[in-house]
């Protein structure tokens, strides 16, 4: 396999995650500079504090005994800590354009696994590309057609934590999610790395089941996603925020494609973007009214008339009649 294409199947991977999030999408201007953290800090940050720790470890128990420490106990501790941080620091960064904007940027189960994985793909490339330049293409093939998802599966449990804070009331859960989400990453990550140093290629097959639960997670979130659309917004239509007829569509995936796709065969460009505009905001909207029900906090509420004035602004400043 060409190093180019492990590069392409990467952004493949990439894309392919975030179009599963399919209500409310992460812009690409801050999915990509996760990515880029994973291929580059990321990877540098492990390899000194990898080194660091298997060269201090073979002073004591030899130098075979001291990778496999390492691989098993430190690395999984030192690249999930890594990759974590650019979750945090995504986190912190869209949290404030949440407050100034209305959008949530960062939020839920689904927004977890994006940047988790997107952080994760960057790490894995840089990785294998190591692998190649010092055990050549085979080892490289194997594990970008094997192990493309396993730093993204480990690390999306980090994301998950962090991307509950908004949904959770309690402090003590804001802190505690996060710590957990971390620390089952650290987990999986080992646990992988142990089963690949005793049994080899049997890992991918943990790799595969965990792929698995994250399919069902995934099925799970978006339900509650679309639970939470239909009925958040039940009472906007009343206001005037938006239709009788959107609010059937909303909470529908594939009917907001179908009704895209019948403005764009109509060439009806700039209602198609316009509508894009107005349910993105719309579903913002349902996503922070639960979140204002749940934690109580001005901040939220805030998001809610900023994201209703939004709206009104896209109709050009008009509200709609009830049912129309």
């Amino acid at each position: 396999m060409p190093v180019w294409v492990g590069i392409l199947q990467a952004v493949v991977y990439l894309l392919f995650i975030r179009a599963i999030d399919l209500y409310e999408r992460e812009e690409l201007k801050y999915v990509i500079p996760v990515f880029v953290w994973g291929f580059s800090v990321a990877v540098v940050i492990s390899l000194f504090f990898n080194t660091l720790l298997a060269l201090t470890l073979s002073v004591v128990v030899g130098a075979q005994a001291a990778d496999v420490l390492t691989a098993v106990f430190g690395a999984p501790v030192v690249e999930e800590c890594a990759k974590g941080l650019a979750l945090l620091i995504a986190f912190v960064v869209a949290s404030a354009v949440s407050l100034r904007r209305g959008e949530l940027e960062f939020s839920g189960v689904m927004d977890g696994i994006v940047y988790g994985s997107a952080v994760g793909f960057g790490f894995s490339l840089a990785e294998d590309l190591l692998y190649y330049a010092q055990f050549g293409e085979e080892a490289f093939l194997v594990r970008r057609i094997f192990g493309g998802f396993a730093h993204a599966a480990f690390t999306s449990l980090t994301g998950i934590g962090i991307g509950l804070i908004p949904w959770v009331r309690w402090r003590i859960l804001k802190v505690l999610l996060p710590l957990l989400g971390l620390m089952g990453a650290i987990m999986l990550h080992a646990t992988f790395n142990f089963i690949g140093t005793l049994f080899g290629p049997l890992a991918y097959v943990e790799e595969f089941l965990v792929l698995l639960l994250y399919l069902l997670v995934i099925v799970i979130w978006l339900a509650i996603e679309r639970w939470t659309i239909r009925r958040e917004l039940f009472d906007e239509v009343a206001r005037g925020t938006i239709s009788a007829g959107e609010y059937t569509i909303l909470p529908t995936y594939f009917a907001r494609s179908f009704y895209y796709l019948g403005l764009l065969f109509a060439g009806r460009f700039k209602e198609w973007r316009r509508a894009h505009k107005i349910h993105e905001a719309a579903v913002n909207l349902a996503f922070t009214k639960r979140l204002s029900r749940y934690s109580h906090t001005a901040s939220q509420q805030r998001r809610s008339q900023l994201l209703r004035r939004r709206i009104a602004a896209l109709r050009g400043g008009r509200t709609l009649q009830f049912g129309s």
